[in-house]
This record gives structure tokens, C-alpha cells and sequence, in this order.
């Protein structure tokens, strides 16, 4: 299975949940490449059964929850019919802005599997986790 893990980060926290997906993967037998939004490879994506894409939580505490930077995330080439893992980092309360982010990429024609935010405190075990799940699902699917 070749995976792709893309991360707009601002702190470093989204960037280690992409690496920490990544080498979850990768432990799973997966090819993997996790790169940034501005450092992309076009064949990668191509070639990709699961493409995760992650930035971080904006927005006040309590509401106005939305994707960061959803800029550079909207500048990803169009994913059509790509099976793609929606995930974001968090510092208190995420709201809905996993499931806003995978709105987004549903739009632009992803197969979206899965949505989550991710603690930053928690990374370590949570982000493993998650990939864990996509690539189960992804699997099971085939």
C-alpha cells in the first residue's frame, strides 16, 4: 500500500502528528512520504491508495472552530475518487473543524474515510492510532 501524509503546520504539533502517521504506517508494511502543502509530489499523489491531510485547529476556544490555513490545504491538487483521512491538531476543544475539513476535501472530489483532531498533549499514542484505523478500514474495504 503506498501512502501519502500531507500537513500544513504553524507549531510543529500538526508536523509530528503527519510524521507520527506516517511511521505507523510505514510499520504496517506501507510505502509512506510525508511532506508539507509546499513540497509536494505530484507522482506520489498519483500513486497513492490513502492520502491523510492534516493542519490544526483555528479559532477561539469556545467557538468559530475551523481548518488553519485552509489556503495552503486548498492548494493540494484536487484528490478525485482518492481515499483520503481528514486530521487536525488541537490544543483545548476541536469543535467540528475535523468534519469541516473533510467537507472541504469532499468537495474537491475526495473519498473521504476518515475525520479526527488529535490532542497535541496526546499525539504519541492518538495519532498512531488513527492511522491504524484508516489503514484497517482502507483494507477491510479492498
Amino acid at each position: 500500500m503506498k501512502v501519502v501524509v500531507i500537513h500544513q503546520s504553524r507549531t510543529g504539533n500538526t508536523r509530528r502528528a503527519a510524521e507520527l502517521i506516517g511511521g505507523a504506517a510505514e510499520a504496517a508494511g506501507a510505502t509512506v512520504a510525508v511532506r508539507p502543502t509546499t513540497n509536494l509530489d505530484y507522482k506520489e499523489l498519483a500513486e497513492a491508495d490513502v492520502v491523510f491531510v492534516g493542519t490544526w485547529v483555528d479559532g477561539l476556544i469556545l467557538f468559530g472552530h475551523r481548518p488553519g490555513d485552509l489556503g495552503r490545504v486548498k492548494q493540494v491538487p484536487k484528490l478525485w475518487n482518492k481515499r483520503v483521512a481528514a486530521f487536525m491538531t488541537h490544543a483545548v476543544n476541536p469543535g467540528n473543524a475535523a468534519d469541516k475539513l473533510a467537507a472541504v476535501l469532499e468537495a474537491d472530489g475526495a473519498d473521504v474515510v476518515a475525520a479526527r483532531s488529535l490532542n497535541r498533549r496526546r499525539l504519541d499514542a492518538d495519532a498512531p492510532a488513527f492511522a491504524a484505523e484508516v489503514l484497517a478500514s482502507v483494507s477491510a474495504a479492498a
